[in-house]
């Protein structure tokens, strides 16, 4: 699509980002000089830097609108993180580590400025590990968090070194409604929770080996608590029938393999309750008898996600979930496990179907696919084993294929004229991975283009392809109106390096708004 002009505001925001960066480079040699000295002008110096960082954060605090005041968060740390970049590039390889601390503390020192009231979310392990520590020892100035992602800290390995200073954090945060908080939580952790957010919706804590059965009466104090995820705590069968029991507005307990198990616990044992507010079920095992209970005592039911083993359950016993929107199976034969006839009932609610490690899926899966499945927008086939079709299709089809689908993941190896039939019927496709085993051409594309322009394509990445030319991404920039995103043409094994260099040129000179930058590059930009 052909680039637009950038709104005032987000110019504002990012020049307002940009001048902050030209202050800390500014202030970087005079620091440095400072830092040369010992005794008092070294003290002198961080003193300085100290109420000059203060009084930014009081002008931005004054003039950045509340609603505007995360998206400058995130342009300002992305930035920080460039400039410290360049400080890297610039130093001398024999040049002493004090003097890139003395220049890298400057540009760290800015990161104070976020630290205001009209923060609302903020993801912590998104940040250069450098910087983290400016916002884990000040958490208690961000009082008005909705969101807080501390990832996973210490990884596990200094959990209770970490304990102090997010309690300190807590005690402030009475409006948090989300934390993040994996490896390192501990039930004392939770306890500060439980007292000091009284607010919080969700919770997740998975991978914390302090977190035992004593975190469910914390838990269960949170009125909120709608998704609560536990997975690989060391909570046990018994405290997650107590947190399903005693939360009532809990919707979402993340992957637990028990969860079956605590289910018929429940209908054993608690004739009173009639039914759960749970809509998500994640497990590895699961029985016939499981799915038929999370129909009776799950009424709000549209996601599962199964591990399917066929000595003990029958896939059709998931046409008694009424509202089942949005499937995940795994480990399983198309035909001979029934998924077909399960899509045959259910396909009609479908928007969302996933299936990995799956036998037996030929064109005429997917023609059944995509004629049980009207309204599905989502379709990812991971790793599936394909057999070449027995028979041919001449056959006129009732519903036009796949004709609401739009995102696709494609991670099989296959016969071509597979992928080919999904992309030449899905008129509405936005989003298309292929993975590193399904096969491309030119050739394929033409073939494509000529039944389907795929005028609503933003996002297409093809992670790797040994027969794809830079002409098709030519073409697809010409033909794909509305693309924003081309990512891993560098793996295109035909495409050389002064071709992909001239394509971006092109871009730029007839303003396309396309961007070709790798995968990790694209996710990281967009994060930030």
């Amino acid at each position: 699509m052909l680039g637009q002009p950038a709104r005032l505001e987000d110019m504002a925001l990012k020049r307002s980002a940009t001048w902050l960066c030209v202050i800390a480079e500014n202030l970087m040699p005079i620091m440095l000089h400072m830092s040369k000295s010992r005794g008092t002008e070294e003290h002198e110096g961080q003193k300085i830097l100290k109420q000059i960082v203060s009084d930014l954060r009081d002008d931005y605090d004054h003039c950045v609108p509340a609603h505007l005041f995360d998206e400058f968060g995130r342009e300002l740390i992305e930035q920080i993180k460039d400039l410290i970049e360049r400080v890297k590039r610039a130093l001398d390889v024999r040049a002493s580590m004090a003097k890139f601390l003395a220049q890298v503390n400057v540009a760290i020192a800015m990161s104070d400025i976020l630290l205001s009231r009209k923060l609302r979310s903020l993801k912590i392990d998104d940040m250069p590990k450098m910087m983290r520590h400016v916002f884990y020892s000040r958490m208690s100035d961000m009082k008005g968090l909705r969101y807080l992602s501390l990832g996973s800290m210490t990884g596990g390995w200094k959990t209770f070194d970490m304990q102090e200073t997010i309690m300190k954090g807590m005690v402030t945060m009475k409006n948090l409604k989300g934390l993040t908080l994996n490896y390192d939580c501990t039930d004392t952790i939770l306890q500060g929770l439980a007292k000091f957010c009284p607010n919080l919706e969700y919770v997740d804590i998975s991978n914390s080996k302090y977190i035992t059965n004593d975190s469910i009466e914390h838990l269960v104090k949170l009125k909120n608590l709608k998704v609560a995820l536990l997975h690989r705590t060391q909570i046990t069968i018994s405290g997650i029938i107590e947190l399903l029991v005693k939360a009532k507005n809990l919707t979402d307990l993340g992957r637990y393999d028990e969860l079956g198990r605590c289910l018929e616990f429940i209908d054993q044992n608690y004739p009173q309750i009639s039914s759960l507010k749970l809509r998500k079920f994640e497990t590895r095992f699961a029985t016939t008898r499981h799915i038929q209970l999370l129909a009776e005592l799950c009424p709000d039911m549209y996601y599962v996600s199964i591990f399917h083993n066929m000595l003990l359950m029958d896939l059709m016993a998931l046409i008694s979930i009424n509202n089942l929107s949005e499937l995940y199976l795994l480990s399983c034969d198309f035909f001979a496990d029934q998924i077909r006839d399960v899509l045959q009932v259910k396909g009609c609610n479908l928007t969302c179907l996933h299936l990995e490690h799956v036998d037996q899926i030929d064109m005429n899966a997917l023609i059944y696919i995509s004629q049980y499945c009207v309204d599905l927008k989502v379709l990812s086939l991971y790793n599936c084993v394909m057999i070449p079709s027995t028979s041919l299709y001449t056959r006129r089809f009732a519903i036009p294929p796949f004709m609401n689908l739009e995102k696709l993941w494609f991670v099989s190896d296959c016969p071509p004229q597979y992928l080919e039939f999904i992309l030449v019927t899905a008129l509405k496709i936005k989003f298309i991975q292929l993975g590193t085993q399904v096969f491309t051409s030119d050739e394929m594309f033409e073939r494509i283009f000529l039944r389907n322009p795929l005028q609503y394509l933003e996002d297409i990445r093809i992670i790797n392809s040994d027969e794809l030319t830079i002409a098709t991404a030519y073409r697809m920039v010409e033909n794909c109106t509305s693309l924003k995103v081309l990512n891993e043409i560098e793996c295109w094994k035909k495409v050389r390096d002064y071709e992909l260099v001239q394509f971006r040129e092109m871009l730029k000179e007839r303003n396309y708004a396309v961007h070709t930058a790798p995968l990790r590059k694209y996710a990281t930009e967009q994060m930030n």
